[in-house]
């Protein structure tokens, strides 16, 4: 199993798992949000050229975005590509979720879980 998920995301395993509808079926069933939303894309994956590839899709997006505002409409609110995450981005978000938690349940201790 450990070679099977070390696998590119562009493999035929991750392909056949990405189309399995019994599979899907279950991790709906189940619940498990983190199974059924997509995941950032590997360390080993993202290369410069994917970091520019990136960039110029966030700049279009936000380009259509300002071009329909100004026509007068309303533009869908860009949402960047996904980026890698480090073990130390995680470990910030934890903190800051861990203190932001804290907080509430001082300031507001009949609302907080």
């Amino acid at each position: 199993m450990d070679f099977l998920e070390h696998l590119p995301s562009t493999s035929a395993y991750h392909a056949a798992l990405a189309q399995d509808e019994e599979l899907a079926g279950e991790l709906v069933e189940s619940g498990d949000e983190q199974a059924v939303k997509p995941r950032p894309p590997d360390l080993t994956e993202w290369g410069p050229d994917v970091q520019v590839l990136a960039e110029v899709r966030d700049l279009l997006a936000s380009l259509l975005a300002v071009t329909v505002k100004a026509n007068g409409g309303k533009p869908p609110k860009p949402t960047p590509y996904p980026r890698p995450e480090t073990a130390l981005q995680r470990v910030k978000r934890r903190v800051r979720f861990a203190r932001h938690s804290e907080l509430v349940r001082r300031v507001l201790p009949g609302r907080s879980e």
